[in-house]
């Protein structure tokens, strides 16, 4: 499934609103840096693909909190299951920086 553009607008709407409402903002920027700083430019792997929400990847001891800012996204995925967690982690991320 292909998320549209109206799909990210209003997904991002909920991020906006998430931070808004939760003052989540450092832990939701934290978490799209971490997902995305497995990235090995050697191979062109890892990156930012979400594969920070597996428990693997939350038990390492750097990725420690990060949990909660997952569980603090699993209500907007739900309400925009076309959107991929990628995506979702780092627009999560843009909002709470804007």
């Amino acid at each position: 499934m292909v998320a549209s553009a109206a799909s990210f607008q209003k997904c991002f709407a909920d991020c906006r609103d998430l931070v808004k409402r939760k003052n989540c903002a450092p832990i939701l920027v934290r978490l799209a840096w971490h997902d995305s700083g497995n990235y090995d430019k050697n191979y062109g792997t890892g990156g930012a693909n979400a594969s920070i929400r597996f428990d693997k990847e939350l038990a390492h001891g750097g990725n420690a909190g990060l949990r909660n800012a997952v569980s603090l996204l699993e209500p907007i995925k739900e309400r925009h299951p076309e959107v991929s967690y990628a995506d979702l982690f780092q627009m999560a991320s843009a909002c709470a920086i804007e």
